[in-house]
């Protein structure tokens, strides 16, 4: 049960992080400085807002999140923790 509470507060922390920052990342797309990028605008406008670290971090708790609450729903019930009747 902690390895799926802890997995869902990863999740809510990584899906948060992600939003926001792309959120933000959207919401300043239009004072991009050149049309033309490589990157295109939006990853452009990411960067220049420094928010890649956001987005990286991000999105590795939101798999590590979701990796613990498998683990934690899949995981076998020890029989030392789990009084017998």
């Amino acid at each position: 049960m902690k390895k799926i509470i802890a997995g869902i507060g990863f999740e809510l922390t990584g899906v948060l992080m992600v939003m926001f920052s792309s959120l933000t990342a959207s919401i300043s797309i239009e004072n991009t400085a050149e049309w033309n990028t490589q990157l295109g605008r939006y990853w452009q406008t990411v960067i220049n807002l420094g928010l890649l670290p956001v987005l990286i971090i991000g999105a590795v708790l939101l798999i590590t999140g979701i990796l613990f609450s498998l683990w934690g729903v899949f995981e076998k019930p020890d029989s030392d923790t789990h009084p017998s009747k």
